[in-house]
């Protein structure tokens, strides 16, 4: 960001707000899926009602701001997972969620930093590169899980058409949504949460790759959305052009 002209350091009320509600609304996302995921399968197996438990224990901490709580909350839920045997946790949903979850929290600190000083300007946002290659890390085993899963269990093309058609004049609050739709929804948040990684390193082509597979995934996605519009918002603001509209892609097609 250090192209950035000293008259557009101080951020504007607007800005402010847009990266201040970047976490809870990702946030909450996750919330929605894992809640609506817990409610049909973790009966299904007892050993996940513990670690789960903790798991909602730490949301509860993010919400009041207690990041380091919730931090070390989620690490503990991800080691119980672990322990759970004859559990492939290499496309286990909540195993994937509770990564992406842990990885929100070290981008929240590569962002904003540790303490509790104000950000006062673009300049100071992103700074701690380590943290946002940590939070990477996680965000990428949760969508090498929801992309296994998917590439085994989503359904054909046929049955996608067929399954819209029968959905033709239903209320949108009275659609069920498909194990297969949930993890596209879940895999949505975590390449958002990759491009919001990508935007704050500089990477603005990669961070924008990331957000079109997003919304392809999920069209309904705001967070992405409104995040991809800021970035080229900022961009263009700064530089007189928006970031190019074609950009390379960074990983296998979401359809392998």
């Amino acid at each position: 960001m250090a192209f950035l002209s000293k008259d557009l350091l101080s951020l504007n009320s607007t800005m402010r707000k847009v990266v201040l509600v970047v976490f809870l609304t990702v946030l909450i996302s996750l919330i929605f899926l894992w809640r609506q995921m817990a409610q049909q399968s973790l009966g299904q197996n007892a050993a996940y009602k513990a670690p789960m438990n903790i798991y909602t224990k730490a949301e509860k901490l993010m919400v009041r701001g207690k990041f380091e709580q919730a931090l070390k909350r989620y690490n503990e839920a991800a080691e119980m997972l672990r322990k759970i045997p004859e559990i492939d946790l290499s496309d286990d949903f909540y195993y994937a969620i509770v990564n992406n979850a842990i990885g929100t929290v070290h981008l929240r600190i590569g962002v904003y930093g540790e303490g509790d000083d104000e950000i006062k300007s673009r300049a100071d946002l992103g700074r701690n590169r380590d943290e946002l290659l940590r939070s990477l890390g996680y965000f990428r085993l949760s969508v090498d899980a929801y992309q296994k899963w998917l590439a085994a269990h989503r359904p054909g093309a046929e049955s996608i058409a067929a399954l819209q058609k029968s959905r033709i004049g239903v209320k949108e609050d009275k659609i069920e949504l498909e194990p297969f739709e949930r993890y596209e929804r879940a895999l949505s948040v975590s390449l958002t949460n990759c491009a919001m990684v990508h935007r704050y390193m500089g990477e603005y082509k990669v961070a924008q790759e990331y957000y079109t597979q997003a919304l392809a995934l999920w069209p309904e996605n705001r967070t992405a959305s409104a995040n991809l519009e800021s970035m080229q918002e900022v961009l263009a603001e700064a530089t007189g052009k928006k970031v190019d509209e074609k950009a390379e892609p960074v990983q296998k097609s979401l359809d392998n």
